[in-house]
């Protein structure tokens, strides 16, 4: 509701013009009160109104909470924080140095962290509609009216000079609408933040994996040169026989088949070279660097220090980052939900403004020049196509996608960790096999090389023993760099801090 009354020196109406009221010249006398009200308000909006479904959210979380088992299937209850600091499970000083620089220098994870301004600025947008709006205006015009006005006196020019040195503007949030609001938005800060740190556990994973791939490269591209440095003596002591004319037929079958694994050892010492520089790139990447391929990595496979704890609790899991931002994103969904039903109700709206209005500028500073208005407004929506009830329907049908998409990802993080364990055992039996395969191969080639010297066996035992040494080595050399890599897979599965 608005009154009017007229000024007799002006064309233009004025809303509520005070010039000689000492209470209601004192604007902010009102403005004072009005503002210590608002603040008790808002104070209250955000403490008595919790999002609609809080207990529905409880409640589904502990559901799908209540299906982890007590204890790990792979492994038959250590405390939260035994699984953390598992650099030092590597004893590398050259690891950890790479872990840090690729902190530091990852553009990823430098944009992880911009999302994470991002989604805090949005937060505060978010929150600022609990407060009312506070402007400043002022206005100055000049107007002519007709020559031909039916009553004298009237002045043809007038101006009007107005000052509102304060406009207040406010919407009670009486039912916390705007306060889900704002929950919504901190839990998807939240649930950013949370993204940062699985990106930079992640990076940490991934960086000591290719690492370990880089000193594996490196590992049997020396093995592969050593076969090849190997196989040339042998060839030349065959073709010097062949030379010598002893048992041409078998020296010459000799030599071809000395030549035939020597091209095959050069060309595996090749391939493990342009292993070695892919994954020397990669690890640049990683650190932040240009991919020049000029990256020393570790030189040689670290050595664990310690093995898996005795028993892991399930518990652990849910500090797991990634499943800490499905949590929040799903109170995020929950909070939008309860906003967009709270919008079917009535809102109630606050104005205000104080200042000065005149026909001379320099009347501005008089008293007598003041005006003050304070309204309210009552709205509440009758009619709009359904379009509030789709909204509702709406975040509710995203909060069930999300409720589904944090079980789906429980499910995934406790695969990952199951596997790793089972990969663990699985790795350290198949070590320890190969561990003996390849002392029997090199013993088995050492006898070899004698009795073919001692002409006791062919030279095609020879090459058949040297082979198995070879590939014995070279699958040992795989096996200990895949339990290193699984071991950094289990703490990123368990989403321990490095």
């Amino acid at each position: 509701m608005t009154n009017e009354v007229r000024n007799p020196k002006s064309a233009a109406p004025t809303r509520f013009v005070i010039r000689s009221s000492s209470l209601l010249r004192d604007s902010s006398f009102w403005f004072r009160h009005f503002s210590a009200a608002t603040l008790c308000l808002t104070a209250a909006n955000c403490a008595f109104f919790p999002p609609l479904g809080t207990k529905r959210l409880k409640n589904d979380l502990a559901e799908l909470h209540g299906k982890a088992p007590s204890k790990w299937a792979a492994l038959p209850g250590i405390s939260p924080t035994a699984a953390t600091g598992w650099l030092d499970d590597f004893g590398s000083a050259k690891l950890k140095a790479l872990v840090q620089q690729a902190i530091s220098g990852n553009p990823s994870l430098k944009a992880a962290a911009a999302r994470v301004d991002q989604a805090r600025a949005q937060t505060m947008q978010a929150g600022s509609s609990l407060f009312p709006t506070l402007t400043s205006t002022g206005s100055g015009n000049r107007t002519q009216s007709p020559g031909d006005q039916r009553f004298p006196g009237n002045e043809a020019i007038a101006n009007r000079f107005t000052g509102n040195w304060l406009n207040m503007s406010w919407e009670i949030d009486f039912w916390g609408r705007v306060a889900d609001s704002r929950r919504a938005a901190k839990a998807g800060s939240e649930a950013a933040e949370e993204d940062w740190h699985a990106a930079r556990l992640s990076l940490a994973a991934s960086t000591v994996q290719t690492a370990v791939t880089l000193a594996e490269a490196e590992t049997l591209l020396a093995l592969a040169e050593s076969n090849v440095a190997t196989r040339k003596v042998q060839l030349g002591i065959l073709e010097r026989q062949l030379d010598r004319g002893i048992d041409p037929d078998r020296a010459a079958l000799d030599v071809s088949l000395s030549r035939a694994d020597l091209a095959r050892a050069e060309a595996t010492v090749q391939q493990r070279r342009a292993t070695a520089d892919e994954t020397r790139r990669t690890l640049e990447t990683l650190l932040g660097g240009y991919p020049a391929g000029s990256e020393s990595g570790l030189g040689s496979l670290p050595s664990l220090r310690r093995g898996i704890p005795a028993g892991l609790p399930s518990e652990m899991l849910l500090r797991r980052p990634d499943l800490r931002a499905a949590e929040r994103r799903l109170a995020a969904a929950l909070a939008s939900e309860s906003a967009a039903k709270k919008a079917m109700l009535p809102s109630l709206r606050l104005t205000g403004s104080a200042g000065r209005t005149t026909q001379q500028i320099e009347q501005l500073i008089r008293p007598e020049s003041a005006i003050w208005v304070i309204g309210t407004q009552v709205g509440q929506t009758l009619f709009q196509g359904g379009q509030l009830k789709a909204g509702v329907d709406l975040q509710r049908g995203r909060y069930k996608e999300i409720l589904q998409t944090y079980a789906s990802s429980t499910l995934t993080a406790f695969r990952e960790v199951e596997t790793a364990l089972a990969a663990e055992q699985f790795l350290l039996r198949q070590q320890s096999a190969l561990e003996r395969a390849a002392e029997e191969a090199e013993r088995a080639e050492k006898l070899a090389l004698g009795q073919y010297e001692k002409g006791l066996s062919e030279v095609l035992t020879l090459l058949d023993a040297r082979q198995r040494a070879f590939d014995a080595r070279s699958t040992l050399t795989n096996v200990k760099a895949q339990r290193l890599r699984n071991r950094a897979a289990l703490h990123l599965a368990l989403g321990g801090e490095f």
